[in-house]
């Protein structure tokens, strides 16, 4: 039985030796484009509401990373200049226990030419790879020296029995303080394989650097041995100015301010000012070996950015999605939205020499231009020969028109899964809605009726661990109880005229249907053989997308858009499973330690409450 929470009111751990590494050389790709589509200005809701909305945390930075305290001694980021895999690393089903430290802190860097403050890893740019085998014990240390909290989030994880580890502020665990260290140590689930990634997860930090690749290896997976050597690719969208300055104006009555960027639209989103290819804008090159058989990781660590990824005269063999293995297409270019990874083969038997590698930036999805953006990112592929600059063109096929996925007949499985028949239905209406209040209006998301704000202070885990069945979660917290196993259909309708990459933590979903306007039950086609599954979809605009998954991991599992300026502003829902389990978990207790560190006065800045809300539809812009 599914219950939806009705809302009211209401340490440092100890250092581990790392292991030594050796330095893995890399690899530094690009995409290509993607058609463009119309935007013909965000369908909103008009919200009327006598409450006072409480922003100022947001605005602050307080406890959540938002703000970056200047310090006189930032060292200069680290950017790795290529992301080849070390072939020697060995793939085995025997598992162990891997250790690293992350140091995260503030540095200057100039991943495009322009000079900046940056949040970093162990003062690199893109974070440390992180490399292991399926079933192998994950440690790694967390030390925080930035001046906010901050969490570290293993995307696409499942964490079977340490939902506590998934390191999402608010849900799983308080922010690490300023000065203090987390342990995070989990299991890799023996089933699972592939391409991951890990990042901040508290408000908009990753967006200023605090993001890495997570590679699991088996040699259970399908697509092992059909390949000679593995490469990254980063791809990731780029600001010249602190995550935090932008969200305060995003999330303001006025918007970002639309002098820059082509006019003024309350609640559209900051463009980015330049895409980049494993850290780097058009410079990064991969030095390659002949006819040999790359695979290629393509990882979009992006904040809003889908990119078309493309290597001129090359095929690509697209054989993974999320981390499961697909039946081989080839194609010439791969669409690829925020947080989804995909795995591509690529052989190096056409000419030797140069070839371009783009990823061309998806800018016709945003609601603001930036006149100067250069929305194809380059970089060179070389092989047989020295590097030169590539004379290559782009592939000439047309271009899909709109933001979204490889086509699902594209997407098949290798290992055929056909989802069990749901027990439960639960539909969502995504939308962004206009508040009004004292100080003027300010556009929000929500899901259904709820626009989340994280608890920065007490994590909604924390609480259903104390409580179970009986917690009464806050007014801006949307949870939905299964105090069974439940298989949920969970149905997305989007009245945005956006497509948004969302993502659910902790588990990996068939997706069974989609298309466009409103989902219609016993009208809408659903595909019930082997479907495509996937941690992270994308929900096209005005359109909808029906998932199902089982909840059968216990534990509290967010269930957000990857565009960071949407989960800032609200759009967040969580998944409470099997309460009675949540009880039980060992959780650290340097977890509610931290907590407790916390400013008393955080949690009352922080509340947003917001009462007798009446919507009323208003026209498209």
């Amino acid at each position: 039985m599914s219950t939806l929470m009705s809302p009211s009111k209401e340490g440092s751990s100890s250092n581990h030796d790392l292991e030594t590494k050796a330095e893995h050389e890399g690899l530094a790709l690009n995409e290509t484009r993607i058609t463009p589509i119309k935007r013909s200005g965000r369908r909103k809701l008009l919200v009327i509401t006598g409450a006072v909305v409480v922003v100022l945390a947001l605005a602050l930075g307080l406890g959540l990373g938002l703000g970056l305290k200047k310090t006189s001694n930032s060292s200069y980021v680290t950017t790795n200049s290529s992301f080849l895999l070390d072939p020697n690393f060995v793939v085995t089903s025997t598992p162990t226990t891997r250790y690293y430290e992350f140091v995260i802190s503030e540095a200057v860097g100039s991943p495009d030419g322009f000079q900046r403050p940056m949040l970093v890893v162990n003062n690199q740019f893109p974070g440390p790879l992180v490399e292991v085998n399926s079933g192998d014990e994950l440690v790694v240390n967390v030390f925080n020296q930035l001046s906010n909290g901050t969490t570290i989030h293993w995307h696409g994880q499942l964490q079977n029995g340490t939902n506590y580890m998934d390191g999402t502020n608010g849900i799983t665990q308080c922010p690490i303080p300023p000065g203090m260290n987390f342990t995070y140590r989990f299991t890799i689930n023996p089933n699972q394989y592939g391409t991951f990634w890990y990042h901040a997860h508290a408000s908009t930090q990753y967006t200023d650097g605090i993001y890495g690749p997570l590679i699991i290896h088996s040699p259970s997976e399908p697509i092992y041995g059909q390949y000679d050597r593995e490469a990254l690719v980063i791809l990731s969208d780029w600001y010249h100015v602190m995550s935090s300055g932008l969200l305060t104006q995003y999330l303001s009555a006025a918007g970002i301010d639309g002098s820059n960027y082509g006019g003024v639209n309350p609640g559209a989103e900051p463009p980015p000012d330049s895409g980049l290819i494993n850290g780097k804008m058009n410079g990064s090159s991969m030095d390659l070996q002949p006819n040999l058989r790359y695979r290629l990781r393509l990882i979009n660590m992006g904040t809003m950015t889908e990119f078309m990824f493309s290597v001129d005269s090359h095929v690509l063999s697209v054989v993974e999605a999320d981390g499961t293995s697909l039946a081989p297409v080839n194609v010439h270019r791969v669409p690829i939205h925020v947080a989804q990874r995909y795995s591509v083969i690529l052989t190096t038997n056409q000419t030797t020499g140069s070839y371009n590698v783009r990823a061309e930036m998806r800018s016709t999805c945003y609601k603001l231009s930036n006149p100067n953006l250069n929305t194809m990112v380059l970089a060179t592929m070389t092989y047989g020969a020295s590097p030169s600059t590539p004379n290559t063109q782009d592939w000439s096929d047309a271009i899909p028109s709109l933001c979204l996925d490889l086509n699902s007949t594209m997407v098949v499985p290798q290992i055929a899964m056909n989802p069990p028949n749901s027990t439960e239905t639960v539909q969502i209406a995504m939308s962004f809605q206009q508040t009004t209040q004292s100080g003027g209006t300010q556009t929000l998301a929500f899901m259904n009726n709820t626009s989340w704000l994280a608890d920065s202070t007490n994590p909604t885990l924390l609480q259903m661990s104390k409580v179970g069945i009986q917690t009464v979660f806050d007014s801006n917290q949307f949870v939905i109880v299964n105090n069974n196993i439940t298989v949920v259909d969970l149905i997305l309708n989007n009245y945005d005229d956006s497509s948004h990459p969302f993502h659910l933590h902790g588990h990996v979903f068939w997706i069974i249907g989609e298309g466009g306007g409103s989902y219609m039950s016993g009208v809408s086609q659903l595909n019930m053989i082997n479907p495509p599954r996937r941690d992270t979809l994308t929900l096209p605009g005005y359109g909808w997308v029906a998932i199902r998954f089982i909840t059968d991991n216990p534990g509290l599992w967010a269930f957000h858009c990857h565009i960071g300026w949407h989960m800032a502003a609200g759009m967040l829902m969580q998944f409470a499973s099997l309460p009675s389990q949540i009880q039980q978990l060992q959780i650290p207790s340097y977890l509610s330690n931290q907590c407790a560190q916390q400013s008393g006065g955080l949690r009352m800045m922080m509340y947003v409450e917001r009462l007798n809300v009446k919507t009323v539809e208003r026209k498209s812009d």
